[in-house]
């Protein structure tokens, strides 16, 4: 592959992504947990204490600020480094999508 058609890290993201520190319950063959540290409408970054494979798909459960009940949402591992795991979010629903813009309007977006 010539360095003409590589991209450096970071690449353009396809969502912004907001700072948000909230407890978070990762379901796999068993249940984990952790805590986000960003969220986006396309997905979540996180650090879990657990082993989760790249590539399986999991059920992050969270509390969003301002919704009355926990969110369960279907969530891919895209990427992992250590402790460190960024979700990407499987068919959400229009109703998870409104509600993850409703909590995230007036966090801080990272740039």
């Amino acid at each position: 592959m010539s360095s003409s058609s590589s991209h450096p890290w970071p690449v353009t993201r396809e969502y912004l992504r907001y700072l948000i520190d909230l407890r978070l319950v990762v379901r796999t063959s068993e249940k984990l947990y952790g805590r986000t540290k960003d969220l986006g409408d396309g997905g979540l970054g996180a650090t879990v204490a657990g082993d989760v494979p790249v590539g399986e798909v999991v059920e992050p459960e969270l509390q969003l600020p301002g919704a009355d009940d926990p969110m369960t949402i279907y969530a891919e591992v895209c990427y992992r480094q250590g402790f460190q795991y960024g979700f990407r979010f499987v068919n959400p629903t229009d109703r998870q999508k409104e509600t993850i813009r409703r909590a995230t309007r007036s966090l801080p977006m990272i740039k």
